[in-house]
């Protein structure tokens, strides 16, 4: 890759050597807005997943739901 320069005795006169010169600025407003729209996503993604795990505790009940030991027949195991 090269970047054209024959020599470097006046680096003021160049300007930028990288493509795309100007325009770091809506880049830079462009990453914030997908940065929003992740965190949007993200937020909503949440709220369905906790409201999915809402539902599954009042249909089974919660000592069902919190069972970590399998016993989801109805039965105590014991206690």
């Amino acid at each position: 890759m090269s970047t054209n320069v024959e020599s470097w005795g006046d680096i003021a006169s160049l300007g930028a050597i990288y493509p795309f010169p100007g325009i770091e600025w809506a880049l830079a407003i462009v990453a914030v807005l997908i940065w929003l729209a992740w965190h949007c996503w993200q937020i909503r993604s949440e709220n369905a997943e906790y409201d999915a795990a809402l539902r599954h505790y009042r249909e089974v009940g919660l000592d069902k739901a919190l069972d970590h030991r399998g016993n989801h027949d109805g039965m105590t195991g014991g206690r």
